[in-house]
């Protein structure tokens, strides 16, 4: 008789499920350590990208022997000369605000941050005409891997255009720091004194080419560089609340070559509702208890896509995270470059 062969048995239904809800478990314990790593290695390169565009701007400083202005855009009142003598209109003779071209400092930085073949394309880039020219729009729509934060949410390039529909300027994560609080009142309610205008500055200005030693509080504790992600949208606390399609009346907000961006350090009025519009930044005395600091507004304040952190660099070039709890009078130590304060932690 030839041997009788065993029945191979099966799974049941019900070892079927034990196994996939086992597989569950594991995937669900596994995603948030791939989330973390993930983010890490966003949060590291951002902090990269802060560095190197640090770097240039010594780099700049090294061959110029001043620093680049903050933003070019000419206020009503001169003097314009010599800071912006590089950004002159042609046949203009200096001595008004319209004799000048408008630019953003991340277009004055390319050349130092081996992006000098960005601003070839077309006939060229030229920083005697307004970065939004015609001749420098080719340049202006190339995105730089450097200036993009991976954490950013959005798309780096301002679309629709309402105001020029062929042409989509790329978008920035980094902005230069130029000021803390400037209202004396709230300097008061922080009990501090108000250093005046001046003192408030950070290490770059608008419009102006200062040295590094025109720095009182020093370069190791004063905000040189900061992330304003997504600037061409409206986010709030998390939440996005406004972008160039559902709100066309903003224009164009957040272009690298853009002379509009910069980073102020006032503070958010608070509480705030994520997706929502803020009241405004903090200007009374009254608006220093609920006061936002970072992560709280991403339109002229330190806003970053990290939990509970933004990046920011110094004017020595080191870079470190600000927790999003850091407290409104540490954070004006640390923007006003002339206060002659301690800074404080955060």
């Amino acid at each position: 008789m030839r041997p009788r062969l065993g029945l191979r048995r099966a799974f049941t239904l019900i070892e079927l499920l034990v196994v996939i809800a086992i597989i569950a478990v594991l995937i669900g314990l596994l995603l948030p350590a791939v989330q973390k790593v993930r983010e890490a290695a966003a949060r590291s390169k951002c902090q990269n990208n802060l560095k190197q565009i640090a770097l240039a701007i010594h780099n700049y400083e090294s061959s110029n022997a001043v620093l680049p202005p903050a933003v070019v855009n000419p206020g009503a009142t001169g003097p314009y000369l010599p800071d912006l003598a590089p950004y002159q209109k042609t046949g203009t003779t200096g001595a008004n605000q319209a004799d000048f071209a408008k630019h953003g400092f991340l277009s004055v930085m390319l050349p130092y941050l081996e992006q000098g073949n960005v601003l070839l394309q077309g006939t060229g880039y030229n920083y005697r005409l307004d970065w939004d020219a015609p001749s420098n729009q080719p340049a202006a729509a190339s995105r730089i891997p450097i200036f993009e934060c991976p954490s950013t949410s959005s798309d780096h390039v301002v679309t629709p255009n309402p105001t020029n529909p062929a042409f989509f300027p790329a978008v920035a994560d980094y902005m230069a720091v130029t000021r803390s609080n400037t209202n004396a009142a709230v300097w008061t309610a922080l009990g501090l004194t108000f250093p005046g205008f001046d003192g408030c500055s950070s290490v770059l200005q608008a419009n102006k080419r200062r040295r590094m030693l025109d720095v009182p509080d020093g370069l190791s504790n004063t905000l040189l560089v900061g992330e304003s992600g997504a600037r061409h949208e409206g986010w709030s606390a998390g939440g996005k609340y406004a972008d160039i399609e559902s709100t066309p009346s903003w224009g164009v907000r957040g272009a690298w070559a853009q002379e509009s961006n910069n980073i102020v350090c006032a503070g958010t009025q608070g509480p705030l509702t994520p997706g929502v519009t803020p009241a405004g930044k903090v200007s009374t005395a009254a608006h220093v208890p609920n006061a936002v600091t970072v992560n709280g507004w991403n339109q002229g304040e330190l806003y970053g896509f990290h939990n509970n952190i933004c990046n920011v660099a110094l004017g020595d070039g080191s870079v470190r995270s600000l927790k999003s709890s850091i407290t409104l009078r540490a954070l004006t130590l640390l923007a006003a470059g002339g206060d002659g304060n301690p800074n404080e932690p955060d």
